[in-house]
């Protein structure tokens, strides 16, 4: 049998076919202009993706190590920041704050639920001295999205506080407007919608941030904006780069241009329709609500009797479909289903009748095959 696996994590996300390709190209010197054509290219389409007007820096990173470099040069020791915990790394954030010794508040909102702007508003009104206020756009742990537009704005209204984003899981997935929204920072990564491996940490910084970076006193070297501004504004990164992956970014990011960013995010919308409303007919529950739902990736609760990690390993050993299983206090009542980045209506298919197939495999009581009949109604009306 041909060991075909349906990759269906919130990240990292399956690869297209031209960026596999992509990466075989030869080794070439980091440092040459060979390599600055395609890593100013990357930036500047990154750029437009964030509609950022001011730096974007790229690095050898994960995720976190953007987060780290984030609390490390927009805030300082002992600074009061605010920082949104929607989930597990919103939990992340408020740990690297607490890690270099800030005066971290925490705002802690139930597990699959996103932040309201009064709660926000509420301690930014008793708190007048904080400095920098982090935020989560969209939290693959529980599966919901925040706000963030209309939170950033409003923010503004009454604060000077720096905004810091993790769309490490949003970009290229859901729109993002640095400059209309008021956004001072955004920290994302290669690895989940924008198609390529992991490897690359990316951060977008306004006019305002990139001052108070430059200025800020920190102990950071390889997380230091003002070593990534010296090397970024000749065209070159830092240290030595992972050259392979960024060969696959580019063409990646060619990719999305080629389909429209809002052609993207509408397909990412279109995927979170088909799976919940197909999903219903099992009568299953879900960690997030319609209203709070992520367009990535969706948490499905499963009845007592059955253990999430234990039908994780089913419909991978059975079925060939690679989902994720829960964190933290959810760990082991449920299941992540990522829907993002290289994929079409057909892999959702597939994972809504092996999901079907393994609720059977453990006697679960419902209409066997509904949810894949739903699913194929529901398509007929939609583009993907």
């Amino acid at each position: 049998m041909i060991d075909k696996e349906f990759l269906m994590i919130p990240g990292p996300t399956p690869l297209p076919p031209r960026v596999i390709s992509a990466m075989t190209n030869p080794m070439i010197n980091h440092r040459g202009p060979k390599f600055k054509k395609i890593f100013v290219e990357s930036i500047d389409i990154l750029k437009k993706i964030l509609n950022c007007d001011g730096e974007l820096y790229m690095f050898g990173s994960s995720g976190s190590g953007a987060m780290e470099l984030a609390v490390q040069n927009f805030s300082k020791k002992k600074d009061k920041v605010l920082v949104v915990d929607t989930g597990f790394f919103g939990q992340r954030f408020y740990e690297i704050c607490l890690s270099f010794e800030r005066e971290a508040i925490r705002l802690q909102i139930p597990w699959g639920r996103a932040v309201k702007l009064d709660d926000i508003l509420d301690i930014l009104n008793k708190e007048k001295e904080i400095k920098t206020i982090f935020l989560t756009h969209n939290e693959t742990s529980t599966g919901i999205i925040n706000d963030i537009e209309n939170i950033s704005k409003r923010i503004k209204e009454i604060s000077d506080a720096l905004i810091i984003v993790d769309a490490v899981s949003s970009i290229g997935i859901s729109k993002i407007d640095m400059l209309n929204w008021g956004i001072d920072v955004v920290v994302a990564a290669s690895q989940k919608g924008l198609m390529s491996p992991p490897g690359i940490g990316i951060v977008a910084i306004n006019k305002r941030a990139l001052d108070f970076a430059l200025k800020n006193e920190t102990n950071s070297y390889y997380f230091s904006v003002k070593e990534l501004k010296k090397r970024h504004d000749i065209g070159q990164p830092f240290t030595t780069f992972p050259v392979s992956v960024l060969f696959g970014l580019r063409e990646a990011l060619n990719l999305l241009l080629e389909e429209g960013l809002e052609n993207v995010y509408k397909r990412h919308l279109n995927f979170k329709y088909l799976i919940r409303n197909s999903l219903k007919e099992t009568g299953l529950k879900f960690l997030a609500n319609d209203e709070d739902s992520s367009p990535c990736v969706t948490g499905v609760l499963l009845p007592e009797n059955i253990n999430g990690d234990d039908f994780v390993k089913r419909i991978r050993e059975r079925y060939n479909i690679e989902l994720a299983g829960m964190f933290g206090d959810y760990k082991g009542k449920g299941f992540r289903i990522g829907h993002m980045g290289y994929m079409n209506s057909n892999d959702l298919l597939v994972t809504i009748s092996g999901i079907e197939c393994a609720l059977k495999d453990f006697n679960f009581q419902f209409n066997f095959g509904e949810a894949t009949k739903k699913f194929l109604e529901l398509r007929r009306d939609i583009d993907v």
